[in-house]
Order: structure tokens, then sequence, then C-alpha cells
């Protein structure tokens, strides 16, 4: 269940910036076999990158197209996993894009993120604006993607 405990829901959850205490919560009461012990250092620290980074040394968030490489959820997804705007835009990557840029001060000097940080300092402000906008409008209503 990695892949979909970490990838997916996980990522989704961090993206969306929400609560480390409520993505905690959700995991421990939707999955059967999530006991405390377990599931608090998974979800705090690997997933959520809530535990000042002593499990994970970056946060684990990824676009569209990591989670199409790593699983075939994309396969059957109506949502272009290539485009970071527009209606068709994989929601995954407005919100990493989005994440990366909140998260700019707090990140930048980590190794690991300085690839993804030279590539957001490539998109163009405008795009960058568009890449918030459809942030902003999954975060305002997640069900709705």
């Amino acid at each position: 269940h990695h892949i979909q405990r970490l990838m997916i829901t996980g990522n989704f959850a961090l993206l969306l910036q929400t609560n480390p205490d409520e993505v905690d919560d959700w995991y421990l009461g939707i999955y059967a076999d999530a006991v405390e012990w377990v599931q608090l250092p998974n979800t705090r620290g690997m997933s959520q990158y809530a535990d000042g980074g002593i499990l994970a040394t970056k946060p684990y968030v990824s676009s569209g197209s990591y989670v199409n490489k790593m699983s075939n959820y994309c396969k059957v997804c109506s949502y272009d996993k290539k485009q970071r705007t527009g209606e068709n835009a994989c929601p995954f990557n407005s919100l990493y894009w989005n994440f990366l840029d909140d998260k700019r001060e707090e990140l930048r000097g980590n190794n690991r993120m300085g690839m993804m940080y030279n590539l957001l300092g490539k998109i163009n402000p405008e795009e960058l604006a568009r890449i918030k906008e459809r942030a902003y409008q999954i975060m305002k209503n997640p069900d709705a993607f």
C-alpha cells in the first residue's frame, strides 16, 4: 500500500497543506491495519513532513508525472498529467508547483530539493500565477477534483 497511502493520499494531503493532525486522524480512522505506533511516524514523518525532517530528509511530494511513472492510476484518469494549468490539468501538478512556491523559503536550502527549485525558477511569473490560481481552486474545494 506504499503507492496508495504515501504517493496518492499522503501526497495529496501534503500538497493541499492539510493540518497534519487531521491527516493522522484520517489515516487512523480509515485503515483497519492502522495502529498508532506504526501509522503516526509514517504519517507525521514521511507522508506529511511534519516531524522537522527527522524521518524524511525532504517532503514526499510529487506531480502527476511521477504518479504516472510509479503507478497505473493515470491510465484511467481524465486529467492530463502533463498540464500544469487549465481545466484538464492534473490537480497534482498545480498543487505540486504551488507547494514548492509556498514553501520556497523553508525548503530552498535543502540540497535534495535544489533541482526542483531550479525548475520552479524557470516557470515564468504569468504561468506561476495561473498555477497558483488553479491550486487555490483545488485547495478550496478538493472534492470537486
